[in-house]
C-alpha cells in the first residue's frame, strides 16, 4: 500500500485519493466521516462529489483550490505515481484552511509589510469589511482615539458612532455612497480628526473593504483658534477680502442681501436680455454692471459706459449713435463712430437712463428692439450685437405717469430688474468695504495706514447717505489726510464728530416720536427697494397687513404696482 495511506491516518484534515478514471482508492478517517463512506469503497468520485474537477486536474497536472461547500474548502492536487497517476483531494474546514494560509511564509511576509505600512505614517489607519466591521487598526489607535486596539477590532462602525467613540463614521458614509469621502471627525475625548475613507471593490464591482486614514488636527485647530483670537478685527476682514478681491473695483459683499443680488447677477450674466439696475446713488450700480460683464461670455469684448445725465442733450445723439462724414461744421472730417457701435460684441451700460431726453428715447427703443440704429447724416442703418445694462436711481414708473419717460421703453428696459439695497440695509458689508478700500488706497498712494476697530464700529453705525461711494471717498480722504499711521476716532473729519454728538443728543428726545420716525424711515427704505408691499414686508419681517396699516398711518405714497400683495 502506498505509504501515504499510513500517514493519512494521522492527518487533521480529510484526504481522498482517486485514479485517473475517478475511482476512489483511499480515504483517511477524517475524509470517511466527511463523505460518509466506508471500505471497501468501490465508488467513483462523481458519486460522492458531483461536479468535482479532480480528473481534469490529474490529466492537466494542475493545482486548484476551490470552495466546494459553505464550510468545506477542497484543495485539488496532482500526485504522480509509477506506473499510474493518482489525484488527491484534501478537505480543509474553514478554521484549518485559514490556519494554513496564515502560517504560510508569503502571508506572513505580507502581514509584516502591511503592519509596517500602516504604522509608518503616524496617522490612524482602520480597515473594515463591507458591513463596517473593524478588521484591523494600527498602533496609533489608543493615542488618537483613546481606546485600545481590542476595543475596536470586531466592532461595527455604527456601534462606534452610537457609543460616542466618534461623532460620525466615515466608514458608513463610504458604504452608503460607494465612493471616497473626506470629512471631519470628533472623538469622545474631543480630538479633531481629518478623515479620508477609501472603498476597495471586488472584481465584480461589489464592495470588499473600507480603508480609513485619519490625521489628528487637534493641535492645528487649537493653534488656529489662538491665532484668530490674537488677531485684530481688521486682519480678519482682510483675510475675507482676499477671497473676493481681484481688482480695485471688485464687488465686495458679505451680507445675505448682496449675496442674493450677486447670485442673480451670476445666473443672468450669459443671458442677452436687458438688465435693469435700480438703487440709490452710490450703491455700486456701475460696479455690478462691470461684474456682470466680466461674468458673461462677452467679457473679452468692450464694456462701454454712457452717463445719460452727464452728457449734454445737444451732443447726446451724436455721442451715442455717431455721425457721417461732413455732418457737422467743425466736427471730425471723417465722421465719428458712436458709442453704440464701439460696444459691438460687448456690453453697453446706460447709467442714469432716466435722464435720457424724450427725443432720444425712441431711437434707444429701436436700438434695443432691432439691435440697429442710423447714425446722424446717414440713411442706412447699422447693425450691432450689443448686450444692454441700464441703471437709475429714479422711479421710472412715476416718470411714465408724468409723461417724461416712454412707457414702451420702460417695459423694454424692465426685463430683468435687479435692486441693489442701500448701505443702511447691509451694514455687515461695511467692515469688508473699509478693509478693501484701505488696502486699495494704501497700494495706490504707497502708504501703510491702519484703522482702529472703534472707527470701524462708528462707520457701521453711521448713516451713509452717499452709500458705498461716500464710504469709499471717506476712506481715501483719511488715508491721505490723517497725520497718524493708525487712523483713530480723533482723525475723523468734523462732520463725523458733529454726527456723533447729534446722535448722543437723541437720548434726551421724545422716545415715542423718535421711534415713529425711525419706523417710518425703515418702511420707506424697504418700499423703495421692493417691487411690492409683500416683498417689503418680507424684508421687514412683518405681515403685509401690517405694512398696509403703517403706510396709511404715516401717509406714505407708494407706486400703484406695489399694492399687489
Amino acid at each position: 500500500m502506498f505509504p501515504l495511506h499510513e500517514i493519512g491516518v494521522n492527518f487533521p484534515f480529510g484526504l481522498l485519493l482517486v485514479d485517473f478514471k475517478g475511482e476512489i482508492q483511499y480515504a483517511n478517517p477524517v475524509c470517511e466521516d466527511i463523505l460518509k463512506i466506508k471500505k471497501p469503497y468501490m465508488k467513483f468520485i462523481q458519486e460522492v462529489l458531483p461536479g468535482s474537477s479532480i480528473i481534469k486536474v490529474i490529466k492537466d497536472g494542475n493545482f486548484e483550490i476551490i470552495e466546494y461547500t459553505t464550510n468545506i474548502n477542497l484543495c485539488l492536487m496532482n500526485i504522480s505515481l509509477v506506473p499510474e497517476k493518482l489525484g488527491g483531494i484534501v478537505f480543509l474546514d474553514d478554521h484549518t484552511y485559514h490556519d494554513f494560509i496564515d502560517h504560510s511564509s508569503r502571508v506572513i511576509d505580507l502581514k509584516q509589510e502591511l503592519e509596517a505600512i500602516m504604522n509608518l505614517s503616524g496617522e490612524l489607519v482602520t480597515i473594515t469589511d463591507a458591513n463596517g466591521k473593524v478588521l484591523r487598526v494600527n498602533n496609533t489607535c489608543e493615542q488618537i482615539l483613546g481606546v485600545k486596539e481590542f476595543e475596536l477590532v470586531g466592532k461595527v462602525a455604527s456601534a462606534l458612532e452610537k457609543n460616542g467613540v466618534i461623532d460620525t463614521s466615515s466608514t458608513l458614509h463610504v458604504i452608503r455612497n460607494k465612493g471616497r469621502v473626506k470629512m471631519h471627525q470628533v472623538t469622545k475625548f474631543g480630538r479633531r480628526l481629518m478623515v479620508e475613507g477609501h472603498p476597495i471593490f471586488h472584481a465584480d464591482g461589489t464592495l470588499s473593504k473600507v480603508i480609513n486614514i485619519s490625521k489628528d488636527v487637534t493641535e492645528i485647530a487649537n493653534l488656529q483658534k489662538k491665532l484668530e483670537e490674537t488677531k485684530a478685527v481688521l486682519d480678519y476682514y482682510q483675510q475675507q477680502l482676499n477671497i473676493f478681491q481681484k481688482q480695485e473695483q471688485s464687488f465686495v459683499f458679505k451680507s445675505k442681501a448682496m449675496e442674493e443680488v450677486y447670485e442673480l447677477a451670476c445666473r443672468v450674466a450669459d443671458v442677452d436680455a436687458t438688465i435693469f439696475l435700480h438703487g440709490e446713488t452710490g450703491v455700486g450700480k456701475e460696479v455690478l454692471a462691470r461684474t456682470i460683464h466680466q461674468l458673461s461670455n462677452r467679457k473679452d469684448a468692450p464694456f462701454i459706459k454712457i452717463n445719460c445725465g452727464a452728457i449734454p442733450e445737444s451732443i447726446m445723439e451724436s455721442e451715442l449713435f455717431g455721425y457721417a462724414k461732413g455732418t457737422f461744421t467743425g466736427g471730425n472730417k471723417e465722421g465719428k463712430k458712436g458709442l453704440a457701435l464701439a460696444a459691438d460684441k460687448g456690453t453697453l451700460f446706460l447709467d442714469e437712463v432716466g435722464e435720457l431726453p424724450l427725443n432720444l428715447q425712441a431711437k434707444l427703443l429701436q436700438l434695443l428692439q432691432e439691435k440697429q440704429f442710423t447714425p446722424l447724416g446717414e440713411t442706412k442703418p447699422v447693425q450691432v450685437d450689443v448686450r444692454f445694462i441700464t441703471a437709475t436711481n429714479r422711479n421710472l414708473e412715476d416718470m411714465v405717469k408724468q409723461g417724461t419717460f416712454r412707457e414702451d421703453l420702460y417695459y423694454r428696459l424692465f426685463v430683468i430688474p435687479i435692486v441693489i439695497p442701500p448701505l443702511a440695509e447691509r451694514k455687515e458689508d461695511i467692515p469688508f468695504m473699509i478693509s478693501h478700500f484701505l488696502d486699495t488706497f494704501n497700494q495706490k498712494y504707497k502708504l501703510y495706514k491702519t484703522i482702529d476697530k472703534e472707527v470701524v464700529q462708528f462707520f457701521i453705525d453711521y448713516e451713509w447717505k452717499g452709500n458705498v461711494r461716500e464710504l469709499q471717498n471717506t476712506i481715501e480722504r483719511l488715508v491721505l489726510t490723517s497725520s497718524l499711521q493708525h487712523i483713530e476716532l480723533k482723525s475723523l473729519p468734523d462732520k463725523f464728530v458733529k454726527s456723533r454728538t447729534k446722535t448722543d443728543e437723541y437720548i434726551h428726545g421724545n422716545l415715542k416720536h423718535e421711534m415713529e420716525l425711525f419706523e417710518k424711515k425703515m418702511i420707506l427704505q424697504a418700499l423703495e427697494s421692493s417691487p411690492t408691499m409683500k416683498e417689503a414686508s418680507k424684508k421687514l419681517g412683518v405681515d403685509p397687513a401690517t405694512i398696509t396699516r403703517k403706510v396709511q398711518k404715516y401717509n406714505i405714497k407708494i407706486a400703484r404696482s406695489q399694492y399687489q400683495l
